[in-house]
């Protein structure tokens, strides 16, 4: 019996194994190819179908800014570290104020973050959607909270950043396949560097919190003058509203580090909308949307969400509702229904007065460059003009339009505070920080979210 040459057949085993794992790629991208294609497909049917409604609801005449909202927050405990918020999701879910009011309690990026959702409400309603706020934080989340982590002391934290420098770990994203996916897709992004402090691209959504509301238009062209519109309130709500000095135990000088840091870890995928002029209808902002290269999306209605913009038009209902991303979650509920009563009564006045309302939509390179120095430099931000100066007309210009909307302003004067003292919940939490260091980071950080949960039980703004 002749000897089996070893080496020949492991030659032999390797080639062959060699050609499997080519064809095998092989057949693997052509598949990838096949599903793109398809989506690809999907995608403009849906955006035909789209512009298709859109031109026959035209004349439609629906209720006029109808508001949702969603809050993000996370959860700390007297370590300064973060806790998984998991187990209050789904006390919380269970509850009958979940089961009754039509509002929800959701996961977030983050582990440790979780968000709260309210229904549609007429902006006559503000007040009651004010106190929705205080129902669900004051009778509903402190007892939940203390049902369900019964061992440590844990508090909710209405900061735009995570104060904790434990988000920066790989495990604190939340176990759902598509934040896994996102992970995955950011995980491949060079690191980001701001004031000698590295972030891991995937890290930062993990670590960052905002305040997201939604504004019914009466029909598709009332959206998209909506949207032109809330583009050039971008910068004064970042100055207005900057809430992520403190971030990952570090004090930052940027006034508002979290959307910088953001738009660094999208890699341009988020941000001010990258369109190249105003558009003129519905089907130019389609056109944008579906011009996008999808990161994980299969359809228009991902893809439209996909695409973190500051502020975008949302067509996944048969309503037609202008979303505003770019304000960081509030401390308190009196300060995020300040926020709305801005956008809605500049809005309302600038479209009410059409002919006037088009001279106020300034050049969208002047708007970017606006929202750069407001990120950096907040209250001392300067354009053609400073950033203070501008805020004051459009607080005013607002006041009118709620007027004129017939409705009373309840916490507009929550802003008009700020740019007159020149302070927002970033400046106020820096300094905080400076009285309350002690040299412990940990120590420090719980002082400082335990005295912003205070003020945030009291519903007592920073102004």
């Amino acid at each position: 019996m002749s000897g089996i040459n070893l080496d020949e057949c492991k030659f032999t085993l390797l080639s062959m194994l060699e050609l499997i794992y080519v064809d095998l790629k092989f057949h693997m991208e052509v598949v990838l190819l096949v599903i793109m294609e398809h989506d690809a497909m999907l995608i403009e049917k849906q955006a035909e179908e789209l512009k298709f409604r859109a031109r026959k609801d035209s004349a439609r005449y629906d209720p006029l800014f109808k508001v949702g909202t969603e809050v993000e927050a996370c959860l700390l405990d007297d370590k300064g570290s973060s806790v998984n918020a998991s187990p209050l999701i789904k006390e919380l879910q269970n509850s009958k104020f979940f089961q009754n009011s039509g509002c929800m309690i959701d996961y977030e990026y983050g582990s440790g973050q979780f968000e709260f959702k309210t229904s549609p409400i007429p902006i006559t309603n503000l007040l009651d959607l004010e106190t929705i706020y205080e129902e669900f934080i004051i009778e509903h989340l402190e007892k939940a909270i203390k049902k369900v982590f019964k061992e440590k002391i844990v508090i909710p934290v209405f900061l735009g950043a995570n104060p904790s420098p434990n988000i920066l770990q790989d495990n604190i994203v939340t176990d759902i396949d598509r934040y896994k996916k996102l992970f995955e897709w950011q995980s491949k992004f060079s690191d980001i560097e701001l004031e000698g402090k590295r972030f891991k691209a995937a890290h930062i959504a993990a670590g960052i919190q905002g305040f997201h509301f939604h504004l019914q238009g009466r029909n598709p062209t009332y959206a998209v003058l909506m949207f032109n519109h809330i583009l050039n309130l971008i910068a004064s709500s970042i100055i207005l509203g900057a809430n992520s000095k403190l971030f990952a135990g570090k004090v930052f000088s940027f006034h508002e580090p979290r959307i910088y840091l953001y738009d660094q870890s999208e890699q341009q995928n988020s941000g001010f909308p990258a369109i190249t002029t105003y558009p003129n209808n519905i089907e130019n902002y389609i056109d944008y949307i579906k011009s996008r290269k999808p990161i994980i999306a299969r359809d228009y209605f991902d893809l439209e969400k996909e695409r973190h913009d500051d502020v975008r038009i949302r067509l996944n209902s048969e309503f037609y509702r202008v979303e505003t991303r770019i304000v960081s979650v509030q401390p308190t509920p009196k300060a995020l229904m300040a926020m709305i009563e801005f956008f809605v009564g500049y809005i309302y006045k600038a479209i009410l007065e059409e002919s006037y309302g088009e001279k106020l939509l300034r050049s969208l390179s002047i708007l970017r460059e606006e929202r750069q120095a407001s990120v950096q430099s907040g209250f001392n931000a300067t354009s053609h003009f400073p950033m203070v100066d501008t805020i004051k007309v459009q607080l005013d210009y607002a006041r009118k339009g709620l007027s004129d909307l017939n409705v009373k302003p309840e916490f507009l004067n929550i802003l008009e505070s700020r740019i007159k003292n020149r302070i927002s919940p970033s400046e106020y939490v820096a300094s905080l920080w400076d009285k309350k260091f002690n040299g412990s980071v940990h120590e420090t950080i719980f002082e400082v979210i335990s005295h912003i949960w205070e003020k945030t039980k009291k519903n007592e703004p920073i102004m």
